[in-house]
């Protein structure tokens, strides 16, 4: 087992210029040279601790399976270090590095058995060893796994697994989250530093992809092995890392826990991606007045907040001055009142034991969400007054769109 620690890392792709009949005839038929460079990660800096749980995560095209591709040594780092535990590995072959990878698409050899697909690797494995030769001398030799020891470790993964009675099967004969404990099981037989995870759940059903989060997440308790894990599904990052990595056009947008992620996001990006329903965002002006925060809506409509019970916001927007900043808050902490911000009831979604109203401030504003235990009686068309959760208001730059309040609750 192993940290691991990126330090500045960068991956730089070369493209060439589009070819343009009009450009080619300016340059007497000559091709143009020039190339252009698509930075796909960028300064990407963490440091993991040995037997951590890390989940990477954040829209299509971020970089997220880009940066586990370099830590597999499937994608060469145009800039920076890595290190996997003590060893600078940039230049180490992906079969050198004693990690482990387990894709989307499970990569199972369909002509063989379960058992077959997971032995296959221990197979092709040389382990050291010490073997005394004919004068008495112990010499330090490499050799494969024998039989036994094979047939051990096989039988071992698929006990924590629970495949044991899969092991005779083919591929073709075993369900989608069977043959995801196939190559799962490969992986933990080699007994790697790192576990590297691909989005490995995304062609499962819902369902499924639920009962598998949950048997991964024993996995990690059970072997107290380095995990880093790829997904676009903010909910798989919530429930299975002890840390998670934001990341959006190759940029680490945060680091945290997942209850530091949804409570105390750095930006309005992490503010909205992390949570579900997503956070609901208001351009608003804020103004000091005494003892109280006036925020005042797109409607026209002012609500005083007492600082007291807000975050501790940055000393240049309570300067007694109007600022213009985004407001978010998720929907659960917003509550049906007699009197308050006012709404219109758009749409009424009724979950079980839980509903979801969909209103707006004006006609050409976008609905915001309010989730409320009850079963109410508004009906679409309706005003709906709503109070916001002082406790749980979000403010961001509208510029920069970096959050401007702390951790800490409290104005002075």
């Amino acid at each position: 087992m192993a940290g691991l620690s990126l330090q500045h890392i960068y991956k730089r792709y070369k493209t060439r210029n589009k070819f343009s009949l009009i450009q080619f005839i300016k340059n007497k038929g000559k091709l143009p040279k020039k190339e252009k460079e698509f930075v796909a990660v960028k300064d990407f800096n963490m440091e993991i601790e040995d037997g951590e749980f890390i989940v990477f995560v954040g829209p299509s095209g971020c970089g997220k399976s880009t940066t586990l591709r370099m830590i597999a040594g499937l994608e060469e780092i145009s800039e920076g270090n890595l290190y996997i535990g003590d060893k600078l590995v940039n230049d180490v072959d992906p079969k050198s590095r004693d990690i482990a990878m387990v894709f989307q698409s499970y990569a199972l050899y369909p002509h063989m058995t379960a058992y077959d697909n997971i032995a296959f690797g221990l197979k092709m494995k040389k382990v050291p060893d010490v073997i005394t030769d004919k004068n008495g001398k112990e010499k330090k030799i490499m050799r494969h796994f024998t039989k036994a020891e094979i047939k051990e470790k096989v039988n071992w993964a698929a006990q924590v697994l629970n495949i044991e009675e899969q092991l005779n099967k083919k591929p073709g004969e075993m369900s989608g989250g069977q043959r995801q404990r196939i190559a799962l099981g490969r992986a933990i037989v080699r007994n790697p530093k790192v576990f590297l995870l691909d989005e490995p759940l995304s062609n499962l059903d819902a369902k499924l992809r639920a009962a598998m989060r949950a048997e991964i997440v024993k996995l990690h308790g059970k072997l107290k092995t380095t995990f880093i894990y790829v997904t676009h599904d903010q909910i798989e990052a919530m429930t299975m890392g002890t840390r998670i990595v934001v990341m959006k056009l190759g940029i680490v947008q945060q680091i945290d826990t997942p209850t530091n992620l949804f409570d105390f996001p750095d930006n309005k990006f992490v503010a909205g991606f992390i949570g579900t329903p997503q956070m609901n965002f208001f351009d608003v002006t804020i103004q000091k007045a005494g003892e109280l925060l006036n925020v005042t809506f797109e409607n026209g409509q002012t609500i005083g907040y007492k600082l007291s019970k807000l975050r501790v916001i940055k000393p240049e927007y309570l300067d007694g001055e109007q600022h213009t900043v985004t407001l978010g808050v998720r929907g659960e902490n917003i509550t049906t009142v007699k009197s308050g911000l006012k709404t219109s009831l758009t749409l009424k979604e009724v979950l079980g034991n839980t509903t979801q109203l969909f209103v707006h401030l004006t006609e050409d504003s976008n609905d915001f969400v309010v989730c409320v235990s009850e079963r109410t009686g508004y009906n679409n068309g309706d005003v709906v007054d709503v109070a916001f959760d002082e406790k749980h208001i979000h403010l961001f730059d509208s510029e920069t769109e970096e959050a401007i309040m702390g951790r800490e609750y409290g104005n002075k």
